[in-house]
């Protein structure tokens, strides 16, 4: 069973499917507002506590903050305990060096099979996906790294084009309800959340 992060930053409004579908709940300083907000209940709750406004209530639950001058990021703390096999709430549309050292993160960690945000939601694919959605669904794709990649039902269709921290396919749709998506490294597939669950997945 995956575990689940939850991280500062913007996230959904709402996050109903999270109930029994985890094995642990980790939160990362902010992450524990978040999590409160969405009736979530951590298993654990990491961080220097510099952002959650409620470091009191964590305190008086016995958790301790680590220093705030250390190596890890709070959401580095949070991934390495998770085990790596994880899904991710949070991390929307903050601080840009936030959000690169995140990308950071994955590169040396592991990415999260899942991420959920405010205005995004993106998931890890490796190998070959394939999907059915409804004609001009938005998508966008960027690379870990760097990854060859081939796609099949797109308005803009790749055909082994090398996708990098450089070069992405950014503002893409589909031309078809059915989409192939071929990667010979891990890459995101970024949808805005309605269409993402328009998405129905084969493999």
């Amino acid at each position: 069973m995956k575990n689940l992060v939850i991280i500062g930053g913007k996230s959904p409004d709402s996050f109903p499917v999270w109930a029994g579908r985890y094995g642990t709940i980790i939160a990362a300083d902010s992450g524990y507002d978040t999590a409160k907000r969405l009736g979530i209940v951590p298993d654990i709750v990491v961080g220097d506590f510099d952002s959650t406004s409620l470091s009191d209530e964590l305190k008086a639950m016995g958790y301790k903050p680590c220093p705030r001058d250390k190596d890890d990021t709070d959401a580095a703390l949070a991934i390495k305990e998770s085990g790596g096999e994880y899904d991710l709430l949070g991390g929307g549309e903050g601080r840009l060096d936030h959000t690169l050292s995140l990308l950071a993160t994955f590169r040396t960690l592991a990415p999260p099979s899942l991420w959920f945000m405010h205005a995004d939601t993106i998931k890890l694919a490796v190998g070959r996906v394939e999907f059915s959605a409804p004609v001009d669904t938005d998508i966008s794709i960027f690379a870990l790294n760097e990854s060859v990649v081939t796609t099949h039902g797109l308005k803009w269709d790749m055909d082994h084009a090398v996708l990098s921290q450089f070069f992405l396919s950014q503002s893409n749709r589909t031309a078809s309800e059915s989409v192939v998506i071929d990667a010979d490294k891990p890459v995101f597939l970024r949808f805005f959340p309605s269409g993402y669950s328009a998405v129905h997945w084969k493999c």
